[in-house]
């Protein structure tokens, strides 16, 4: 637990924020393209006569993370954590493993031909924008580190009207190394010259808290409005597990308005509550 005082006293100068999971709503996407896989790797079989098609599937499900009797992602899995790089990969292995001819030419060439999956995410709260405002207007600089593809995510944030608002990003694709090391922050906090102990850490999946513990970020928040669970989240690094990310107007509050980031704005500090951007109250801290 934190000291109170010290809590008051600290003044974060960037909230790094997840993606998929915490801003936006990735559930359908995601189901989208495990079943598209799923149908290339059955026609595969077929074509192959491979008699286990049943087992392949099976164990393409379990290597990603997929959940087939609820049709749903597991916690934290590599589905809903991992880079698109880490997952056609992973795909890949699978199939080799039964010997399947040319996996790794078949599946990155039905990955590939699936288009911008993300197309149609929906933000997970309301005003998005207006929620992303509310830190600018605190002097925090506003981030985004996810284990997506930069195409996939510049399409969001234009869909979600955020290019304005939004400092810098980093992408799976960017990275040397993904979620759960430090490298992904530790690249963000170079480009504007902050600390990993001067940011938040938003996210969904146990690889964001890793990230978050593993560069020893200021205050590390895990949300519930993903694929991950609250003892996985807490686990992992999580100093607090709210409902989605309005609550981190809340958590803010107790900050002094004034974070010292060193960039000006014009607008005054805002009064908005965690309610304006909240779709339901149904959960409270």
């Amino acid at each position: 637990m934190y000291d109170d005082v010290k809590v008051l006293s600290w003044k974060p100068k960037m909230i790094v924020l997840d993606k998929d999971g915490t801003l936006g709503d990735c559930s359908a996407a995601l189901a989208n393209w495990c079943q598209r896989m799923s149908s290339c790797i059955c026609e595969e079989c077929e074509r192959s006569c491979f008699l286990n098609k049943d087992k392949v599937l099976e164990s393409f499900h379990k290597t990603i993370g997929w959940n087939i009797t609820e049709n749903d992602l597991m916690p934290s899995a590599l589905l809903s954590a991992g880079t698109w790089t880490d997952i056609v990969n992973a795909t890949i292995g699978c199939l080799e493993e039964f010997s399947i001819a040319d996996a790794s030419q078949k599946v990155k060439y039905w990955h590939d031909n699936m288009g911008d999956i993300h197309a149609n995410d929906r933000p997970l709260i309301l005003d998005l924008p207006g929620f992303v405002e509310y830190f600018r207007q605190l002097g925090i600089i506003v981030a985004i580190c996810t284990s997506d593809d930069r195409k996939a995510t510049d399409a969001c944030i234009r869909n979600w009207n955020l290019e304005h608002l939004i400092d810098l990003s980093i992408c799976g694709d960017e990275v040397i190394e993904s979620k759960p090391s430090s490298h992904p922050l530790l690249t963000l906090c170079k480009q504007v010259g902050v600390s990993p102990h001067e940011c938040i850490v938003v996210g969904d999946t146990s690889a964001d808290m890793g990230m978050g513990r593993n560069s020893n970020a200021g205050l590390i928040v895990g949300v519930l409005s993903g694929s991950g669970t609250a003892n996985q989240l807490f686990e992992n690094g999580a100093h607090l597990v709210v409902p989605d990310v309005s609550y981190l107007v809340c958590i803010t509050s107790m900050f002094s308005a004034g974070a010292a980031s060193g960039r000006q704005h014009t607008s005054s500090t805002t009064s908005d509550s965690p309610e304006k951007f909240q779709k339901s109250r149904t959960v409270s801290l």
